[in-house]
């Protein structure tokens, strides 16, 4: 390890900030030291993915539980080199304002980076001159940006005109407007306080709505879910849950670490598989999973070949990529990232095609079936929610607007699809709660798709 450091060091010369203060965040990257967050709910046994590769039928390329342990290396570079890279120009401050109030229907105590944005989530008295001027620029703000778009470009003009997360607060209001997402984000947290009711109460098996059984859930895992499992892109502990709840379940055998397209080939087998059989797909993606998921589907596959697929989840996806790819991309950043990959026999292949200008342009370029019912599951967090090990990636994104420390909040956003949203956490949902969220999503999703939900709105 000390001889390639001495490789990498010479070249980090070039960097805003002294190498010597970045060494030990390095030599972490180098040696792959990811502790297991303590609050995650875990299983007693963690299964992980034999791939089925026979020749006889396309369902080789579905991922099947074995209990095995995988002797697999626990790498997340994807994570971790755009952490050590962005870090290196992203030390920054801002002020840390503690408020309390309401936001997105739920009680909320935190820190915010600006004396507007406080006043945005919890209004100053207006008899007040301060709080009447706050009111004003709030007023102003909406008044002038609420014919535009709910993209990355209008976003980064209100967060350069006020602050990130008074843009982040904005963005929650703004997409809860829409009546649809408003009745979805209460059907959500209805369907939360059921399942952890009757769990409370031991009546396990009553948490899946009767309409979920007729589904199949298909998950598609985001960047390393081998090498990587306590990042929860393999969604092992959800996997679990519903199994033991007898819901049918399948993981998508995609390649770790390889292109959007070569797995969205891999997916697309799969769907036109299941659509072949007149199954009944819920399909849930995670991160890179979800641009994947959105190539297969919009692109790839002809609408005939697609009725499988019944609904699509996407939990935090970088649909239109991510800002630190394109960090990594450019000189001489990319040497680094290449020298790390290459040391850990990792393919850098699947990096181009996560940098937002390849991502926006593929994404532009996809239709998606209209018979698809599209929900997005949105971590919306503000300064004060940021895990301290994703604060130097959301510091370096800062610049460009509200962001969940990978990506760029706007760029998670798929076309005419119902957004909810999940406040307090960043882009790795550490929620001790993540496993019964995840449940009462798909009840949710289940629900509407049986009550005749507006597909394509």
């Amino acid at each position: 390890m000390e001889q390639v450091s001495l490789v990498i060091l010479p070249l980090l010369g070039c960097f805003e900030i002294l190498v010597f203060e970045n060494i030990h965040k390095l030599l972490t990257i180098l040696r792959v030291v990811l502790p297991k967050d303590p609050r995650s709910v875990k299983s007693p046994t963690r299964p992980v993915v034999r791939f089925l590769r026979g020749n006889a039928s396309p369902m080789k390329w579905i991922a099947r539980e074995d209990m095995r342990l995988a002797a697999k290396r626990n790498i997340a570079l994807l994570v971790t080199v755009p952490a050590f890279i962005a870090s290196l120009g992203a030390c920054v401050s801002y002020p840390a304002i503690p408020v309390t109030g309401h936001l997105a229907n739920t009680p909320i105590a935190t820190t915010v980076d600006s004396e507007l944005a406080k006043h945005y989530l919890a209004p100053s008295a207006r008899h007040s001159a301060k709080g009447a001027d706050l009111a004003e620029r709030t007023a102003d703000i909406e008044r002038r940006y609420g014919e535009r778009p709910l993209d990355w470009l209008t976003l980064s003009e209100i967060s350069a005109e006020t602050s990130p997360d008074f843009a982040t607060i904005y963005f929650i209001n703004r997409s809860l407007s829409d009546p649809t997402n408003e009745r979805f984000q209460a059907g959500y947290l209805r369907e939360l306080r059921r399942v952890k009711s009757l769990i409370h109460q031991g009546r396990w098996a009553e948490t899946v709505r009767p309409d979920l059984r007729a589904y199949k859930i298909l998950f598609i895992p985001g960047f390393h879910y081998l090498s990587d499992p306590a990042s929860g892109a393999d969604f092992s502990n959800q996997r679990v849950l519903m199994r033991e709840l007898s819901l049918k379940v399948e993981l998508a055998a995609t390649e770790e670490d390889g292109t959007i397209e070569e797995n969205a080939e891999i997916i697309a087998r799969i769907v036109r598989y299941e659509s072949r059989c007149h199954s009944k797909l819920l399909v849930v993606s995670t991160s890179k999973g979800g641009a994947e998921i959105a190539l297969a589907l919009g692109n790839m596959l002809r609408p005939d070949e697609t009725t499988s697929v019944k609904a699509w989840l996407s939990v935090g996806g970088l649909i239109r990529g991510t800002l630190l790819a394109d960090r990594i991309m450019t000189w001489p950043k990319s040497w680094i990232a290449r020298i790390i990959f290459w040391f850990e026999k990792i393919d850098f292949r699947s990096l181009p095609g996560l940098t937002t200008g390849v991502s926006r342009a593929r994404m532009n370029s996809i239709r998606l079936p209209p018979g698809i019912f599209v929900v997005q599951y949105v971590a919306a967090p503000l300064s004060g929610d940021i895990a301290e090990d994703v604060r130097s990636r959301y510091n370096y994104l800062r610049k460009y607007g509200p962001n969940d420390g990978l990506t760029l909040l706007a760029d998670e956003l798929v076309p005419h699809a119902n957004t909810i949203i999940e406040l307090g956490y960043d882009h790795f949902y550490r929620d001790p709660e993540i496993n019964l969220k995840s449940l009462a999503i798909v009840n949710l999703v289940a629900d509407e798709l049986n009550a005749g939900a507006t597909l394509h709105r």
